[in-house]
Formats: C-alpha cells, sequence, structure tokens
C-alpha cells in the first residue's frame, strides 16, 4: 500500500469512527480542534470509542490499521495517558 492509499485508508477510518461516536450521541464531547481528520486526530477518536465502550481491541486495530502488539503498545500508552491526564469523557 503507497503512503496516499493508506492516507486515504485513514481518513476513511476517521469518518467510520466519528459516525461510531455520532450513534452513541457523543460527537459534543470531542474537542473541537480534534474534529478534522489528521492521524493522531483519528487516534484520539479511536481511543475516546475504545474507552467509551463503542468499540473493541479488534476495531481498534481495524480502524488504526495496526497490528495486535502494536495496538497493545497503544493501549498501554492510552492507559498513562488518562491516568495523567484524563480524557474527552471525564
Amino acid at each position: 500500500m503507497t503512503p496516499e492509499e493508506r492516507a486515504v485508508q485513514l481518513e476513511g477510518h476517521f469518518w467510520q469512527v466519528r459516525s461510531i461516536i455520532e450513534a452513541e450521541e457523543m460527537w459534543e464531547r470531542v474537542p473541537e480542534w480534534a474534529r478534522e481528520f489528521s492521524p493522531e486526530n483519528l487516534e484520539g477518536l479511536v481511543k475516546f470509542a475504545y474507552f467509551g465502550g463503542f468499540i473493541d481491541m479488534a476495531g481498534v486495530r481495524r480502524l488504526l490499521a495496526v497490528d495486535q502488539p502494536t495496538a497493545r503498545q497503544l493501549l498501554v500508552k492510552w492507559y498513562e495517558e488518562v491516568r495523567e491526564q484524563g480524557c474527552w469523557l471525564c
């Protein structure tokens, strides 16, 4: 997959996770700065959806297009971030 194809895929995943969050009526909890596509904002929305219970780890892997070891590393990082900074749900 070319970098351009990957970027298109990830942008599509951004809109998918946005739809999931909107279906849960939680979009208003997403900060304004995170409402447009970027790889960082995609990760933030996926993290929000995961901690909100809207998706599972398989969804995390699919939406971020990462393998299981990478998803585990992200989960550890996310738990540390939530402990230190809180999250959009709080």
